[in-house]
């Protein structure tokens, strides 16, 4: 149950949230504990909550701030310190960092769009290595296999056909088996 007296008592409310890559996350969370360590002696800090979401695209970090005045938010927003300690964090950040702040009894927010957001797409060159993993050995297999075949055809078509499997083996089942058993490489 909430109680109203709640919503007063802390009139400065800031909300961030931000996604780091799975690997950075211990990194983020020491982090974030030291500047939880900072900000305590901050005049005007009441709390601060930190919620860790492992999974998915990345783990995600929530961190919701309170003061006792909106000018305590913004002194601390302001401060060289908390910009020290925020460009380290936000340096790991692999997706757009969301900031809300609120005042007095509005405790709500709005929903925080950026997240889930798309992971980014692993370097042109471990894509490039996966396309050749996949397409080389099934183009020799196919070859080999449909070469009685396709001699007594056209070049063109000939050509075509193992095209035409090649694609459908490589889109429907080698690349995505591929995917995800190079998940870790791709993304690391």
């Amino acid at each position: 149950m909430l109680r109203s007296d709640v919503l007063n008592d802390y009139p400065g409310v800031l909300l961030v949230s931000l996604r780091v890559a799975h690997a950075d996350a211990p990194a983020c969370a020491e982090q974030l504990h030291l500047l939880n360590r900072k900000i305590e002696r901050v005049a005007g800090f009441r709390s601060i909550d930190v919620i860790r979401r492992d999974g998915g695209l990345g783990t995600d970090f929530y961190i919701l701030v309170r003061f006792e005045s909106l000018e305590a938010v913004e002194r601390w927003r302001a401060s060289p310190e908390r910009h020290a300690l925020l460009d380290r964090i936000e340096s790991m950040a692999i997706s757009d960092i969301s900031r809300q702040q609120v005042a007095g009894a509005s405790v709500w927010f709005e929903p925080i769009s950026v997240l889930p957001s798309p992971a980014a797409p692993p370097p042109i060159w471990k894509r490039w290595v996966l396309s050749v993993v996949a397409v080389y050995p099934t183009l020799v297999l196919l070859v080999a296999l449909l070469t009685p075949v396709t001699d007594r055809l056209p070049t063109p078509v000939g050509l075509l056909l193992v095209v035409l499997i090649l694609t459908g083996l490589n889109t429907a089942i080698i690349v995505p088996w591929l995917g995800r058993r190079l998940n870790g490489w791709l993304h690391g």
